[in-house]
């Protein structure tokens, strides 16, 4: 069955968009919706409609392997959860009062956006994934009143949640431990990122509490923006992390998980490309914070 759902993730990647095509589209000599999966959207949708469109196309895909195998598809949802922790730190954002646009991802098989926007407080927050059976929330406690706290701890909470349907799976062992390895490299790019914006010594109680103790953080650049940063780590993820990993299993599940990875990054592409254009940002700026899969 790994093989199956890795012929199907072949399939589907084929159909990702290329470095050309984004510089197209931010140059403005085409549109997204001349490309097939994106004509649903239409020029007169609102930029929520547009990005909810657009993330419905990567959920959509991810879902077509996850009905390949009933018994992968936990994994395969468990994949689409991150757009639900996502969601989490959005509202996170908006009950501590950070006033920017509330738009969230068209996702949520715990606690949906429909739920989750009635949520007024942090401690109902959190109340809520406990009640949602997300493990390792009952013990938070945070020691500032930082959202970057907040969302660093979502960050690795969805790795260590990640992590945890991966142990579950019944595949070879040399593709799980690839997985699990790959998780632990991400958060430890996860953890340089977060280490510029709080402080490695503040991020300690939240990996002991996952049980993510053992991540070390990965090398970064040493300046830039919290934006550069993030899109650095991005890059590094993709070039030495799932890169190698699509290689070296073409026809198991590491090559699905790879899959995932690269239509996560279209779909957060297109939403900085939309985002970018809507505040008036100039293109090569756009261009400069995208990431390119298949130019790394």
């Amino acid at each position: 069955m790994e093989e199956y759902v890795a012929v199907r993730a072949h399939g589907l990647k084929s159909r990702l968009l290329s470095r050309e095509d984004y510089e197209q589209i931010v140059e403005e000599t085409r549109d997204i919706s001349s490309y097939h999966e994106y004509s649903i959207i239409n020029e007169k949708d609102t930029l929520e409609e547009k990005l909810d469109k657009i993330y419905r196309v990567y959920v959509s895909r991810i879902t077509i392997l996850a009905q390949s195998s009933s018994e992968l598809a936990p994994f395969f949802y468990a994949l689409l959860d991150r757009l639900e922790f996502e969601n989490v730190k959005i509202q996170l954002r908006s009950i501590l009062g950070y006033a920017r646009p509330v738009i969230y991802y068209p996702y949520g098989r715990h606690v949906g956006p429909a739920r989750l926007s009635g949520i007024r407080s942090e401690g109902a927050l959190w109340d809520s994934l406990r009640e949602a059976g997300i493990q390792g929330v009952e013990k938070l406690k945070f020691t500032t009143g930082l959202v970057a706290e907040r969302e660093a701890f979502v960050d690795f909470l969805y790795i260590a949640h990640l992590m945890s349907q991966v142990r579950a799976l019944r595949i070879s062992s040399s593709a799980k431990d690839a997985l699990l390895e790959a998780l632990e490299e991400e958060a430890g790019y996860m953890l340089a990122y977060w280490s510029r914006v709080l402080g490695l010594e503040n991020l300690h109680p939240f990996l002991r509490i996952l049980g993510l103790q053992g991540v070390a953080p990965r090398e970064l650049g040493t300046s830039g923006s919290t934006t550069d940063l993030l899109r650095q780590a991005l890059e590094e993820v993709t070039r030495r992390v799932v890169k190698p990993l699509e290689k070296k299993f073409p026809v198991s599940l590491p090559y699905a998980y790879a899959f995932n990875h690269y239509a996560r990054l279209e779909a957060s592409n297109l939403e900085k490309i939309l985002l970018g254009k809507s505040i008036g940002l100039p293109k090569e700026v756009i261009l400069r914070n995208l990431v390119f899969y298949d130019s790394l």
